[in-house]
């Protein structure tokens, strides 16, 4: 059933997100839609805003890594619960637009339907790792799903919910800006030396809890291999003190800010903490040992819940470990051998599992593509949007 848009008023768009990568999304997704005559307004933080959002929320009070940290933040979350809602019910958005953060996006989702405004989600729930009773949940109060993960579009059809595939946003966005010699050059690392990086995680908590165990890992590489060197991406957010209360002025571990890239492609092998970067990783060809380390409680919770084999997007999109996975138990000893083991097979002993993957994930601009999908959605809902 269509529904009428007041030709005289422009399209009201709500957004949600939840934590720095999926405001990346978004920024990109506006980008996308900005020909048309939109409003954005929402939960996000300084990118979104630049492109224009009207910021109802901040979520920096309320980004999570786990469920220990959901009752240290519990009081900030009931309030941009109350927020969102509010400006739900005060605006009545001709579309409300969710980016991963299902815990909190999916209540509202659940609530959008309360004033019949149309729910699309892009980068939805990892619902077929955990969480599977969140399906029923997205089949319910989701209108479309927007996903980025091959395997997860037969996965939602399967349950009968409305999906388009729209491509991996890396696929475009990945790649290096530098040579070799003159990132080598920028680093001050001889042209000859072996280069290892190391990404601990792009949240204080993650590098609290996993230096430690690369600091230990670096020091047994060091004696097994003369004149390594190790290249340390360091998220924007992470304070220089942090790195060097770990580092202590150790001339072979070199801190760099704003060449993940570079660092990922330029290097021998890398020790990447789960997450996005592993499939950066993938797309750039570096041999990669993948770690993580969460609380206790979250630990034992995941284990109860999660139904997947691996962790890490490379080794779920070829169905193998392409990567290897050392997960809440960081044996130092046990990390660096997967690394001498990663080095000595080298980029071209995973040549053929990473050019799987990126061929798996396609070559499409996924912002576009799903622009693209949203106008349809609005048009077949709403009839001709100028």
């Amino acid at each position: 059933m269509k529904h009428n848009l007041d030709n005289n008023s422009k399209c009201r768009i709500v957004l949600l997100t939840g934590e720095l990568s999926g405001e990346l999304h978004g920024a990109n997704l506006i980008k996308s839609l900005k020909r048309y005559d939109f409003t954005f307004s929402g939960m996000g933080s300084q990118r979104l805003k630049q492109e224009g959002m009207e910021i109802v929320f901040d979520y920096k009070t309320i980004s999570l890594m786990g469920i220990g940290e959901l009752f240290t933040k519990s009081h900030h979350i009931l309030p941009a619960f109350n927020i969102i809602k509010r400006h739900i019910r005060d605006t009545k958005p001709h579309l409300l637009i969710l980016i991963d953060f299902p815990g909190f996006n999916l209540r509202m989702a659940k609530y959008a339907k309360r004033y019949d405004v149309p729910v699309v989600y892009f980068v939805p729930p990892q619902v077929w790792a955990w969480h599977k009773g969140r399906v029923n949940e997205i089949k319910t109060y989701v209108d479309l799903v927007l996903s980025i993960l091959p395997f997860e579009k037969p996965f939602f059809e399967e349950h009968g919910i409305d999906v388009r595939y729209v491509g991996h946003p890396f696929a475009k966005t990945i790649k290096p800006t530098m040579t070799r010699d003159d990132f080598l050059a920028m680093a001050k690392i001889d042209k000859m030396a072996t280069v290892i990086t190391v990404m601990p995680g792009s949240r204080e908590n993650e590098v609290l809890k996993h230096m430690p165990g690369i600091i230990k890992t670096i020091q047994i590489l060091k004696e097994k291999i003369k004149g390594l060197r190790f290249i340390l991406p360091v998220a924007d957010n992470i304070p220089h003190e942090l790195i060097e209360r770990y580092t202590h002025g150790d001339t072979s571990v070199i801190p760099v800010r704003g060449y993940n890239h570079d660092a990922l492609y330029h290097c021998h092998a890398a020790i990447l903490a789960s997450g996005s970067a592993t499939l950066e990783a993938a797309i750039l060809g570096a041999p990669t040992v993948v770690i993580y380390k969460i609380s206790t409680l979250s630990y034992m919770l995941a284990r109860a819940l999660v139904h997947v084999k691996y962790i890490s997007l490379p080794n779920l999109i070829a169905g193998k470990e392409v990567f290897p996975e050392l997960i809440q138990y960081l044996v130092p000893e046990k990390i660096a051998e997967k690394v001498l083991y990663m080095l000595n097979i080298g980029r071209d002993g995973i040549k053929k599992d990473l050019d799987y993957i990126r061929e798996s994930i396609g070559d499409y601009d996924s912002y576009d593509m799903a622009g693209y999908e949203i106008m349809n959605f609005l048009r077949q809902r709403y009839g001709t949007i100028s």
